[in-house]
């Protein structure tokens, strides 16, 4: 089984070009899931970004199943200044593009303002949380990491609300909690639109973006998830997901349109 850290970098074989393969270890459905494709284009866009700034901002979508194999990764600098600058990414397996992406860098600034709206829900401790529930586990990349929901209704229970919270780590030990496993993350989780789906269905990331709130890496032993959709309909749902450290620090934001495909039977 790749780890999280091989299966999200790629070799950088010359500026704006990197080289790597997909593996099916980490796959939902057909490709691998989203997270990790995000994962892989970070790893590659802070290869090329400019020493002393870090992500602040991606927006991927996607395009096409990233499935199991070689693959590469084209960066492109739309442009590089001095405090900000913004890059271009695409995951490609030969001249199909799977995924694309916008992201902006910009070196730690201090501000006169301070404000906080992103309280993290009062939830019990981690160790206080059954594992799971076992609908969390049914993707193949999703063994990798530990769930312990605490808000919302199961997945696929047909419950009256449209959300998911609870505490989530990476199974593997000593990786980082940068912004690749960050990206990853955020996206582990099952839909919070699937809890209110009396049975189970197919889903899948159509874009996503995330907003980078605090300097990255951080410690801390589990991460908290709390994600609502705002809105369900046509086989689409809008949803907006929060990650904090176990002291309820917000470590970034993210909004998703995921499609919804009927029922199929397990």
């Amino acid at each position: 089984m790749t780890g999280f850290v091989s299966a999200s970098s790629f070799e950088r074989i010359a500026s704006g070009d990197h080289r790597g393969a997909i593996d099916a270890g980490w796959a939902q459905g057909r490709g691998a899931y989203g997270g990790l494709v995000t994962a892989m284009m970070v790893r590659a866009l802070e290869a090329e970004a400019p020493k002393g700034q870090a992500i602040t901002t991606i927006t991927a979508v996607f395009v096409a199943p990233a499935t199991e194999g070689p693959a590469s990764i084209a960066t492109d600098t739309i442009r590089a200044g001095r405090n900000v600058s913004t890059f271009r990414a695409s995951l490609l397996r030969e001249t199909t593009t799977l995924a694309t992406c916008l992201a902006t860098f910009a070196r730690e600034r201090e501000g006169a303002l301070v404000y906080g709206a992103l309280p993290m829900p009062e939830a019990p401790p981690p160790d206080a949380v059954s594992d799971g529930p076992e609908e969390h586990y049914i993707p193949p990349f999703a063994r990798r990491f530990a769930f312990r929901q605490t808000h919302g209704p199961r997945p696929f229970s047909g419950g009256a609300e449209a959300r998911v919270a609870g505490w989530c780590r990476l199974l593997e030990a000593a990786v980082a909690i940068d912004a690749a496993l960050v990206s990853a993350i955020l996206d582990a989780w099952p839909p919070a639109a699937v809890a209110i789906s009396p049975a189970w269905c197919p889903v899948a990331s159509v874009d996503l973006t995330y907003h980078f709130l605090r300097p990255l890496p951080v410690s801390s032993e589990w991460l908290f998830y709390d994600a609502r959709a705002s809105y369900v309909a046509g086989g689409l749902a809008d949803e907006h997901a929060t990650l904090w450290t176990e002291r309820g620090e917000p470590i970034a934001t993210s909004r998703q349109l995921i499609a919804l495909f009927p029922p199929e039977p397990r």
